[in-house]
């Protein structure tokens, strides 16, 4: 039993010291391929949502904005645009499609995201950029956590 309870604490540690800094806010956002969204049919491609941009009745980007991937592999992601280590709503990642890269203009890390952010990020930050679910087919998705 003592050996049990151990492990559950050291779990419970070692999942609380990874958890992603980026706070959890609402995510739901309509992707239209046909015609609002149409730049994000090329791959790679990516496109920020943010309040400027989606319809804020209907529409929410979590906390910074979410960045929307059409990845090599032809699968769409979504990560939130702020960076993990700034954890700012104002330090926003900026995507680069030649690099399949998100680079923060602050701390200088660089995300991947040509393949799902599965790439360990290259620089200060030790968390990967928060990832949304994308569902949906043909030319209609929906971003949501």
């Amino acid at each position: 039993m003592k050996r049990l309870f151990i492990s559950i604490c050291l779990i419970i540690t070692a999942c609380a010291e990874h958890q992603n800094p980026v706070p959890n806010y609402p995510v739901h956002i309509n992707v239209d391929l046909t015609y609002r969204d149409k730049e994000l049919r090329d791959v790679p491609s990516s496109k920020a949502f943010t309040l400027k941009n989606v319809n804020i009745n209907f529409e929410q980007v979590g906390f910074g904005g979410v960045l929307v991937v059409h990845a090599i592999d032809d699968q769409y992601y979504a990560f939130d645009l702020s960076c993990p280590y700034e954890a700012s709503r104002t330090t926003l990642v900026e995507a680069d499609e030649n690099t399949l890269t998100a680079v923060c203009p602050r701390c200088g890390t660089k995300y991947d995201i040509g393949f799902g952010g599965s790439g360990a990020p290259n620089g200060v930050s030790s968390h990967y950029l928060k990832r949304y679910t994308v569902t949906g087919s043909g030319s209609q998705l929906v971003v949501s956590n």
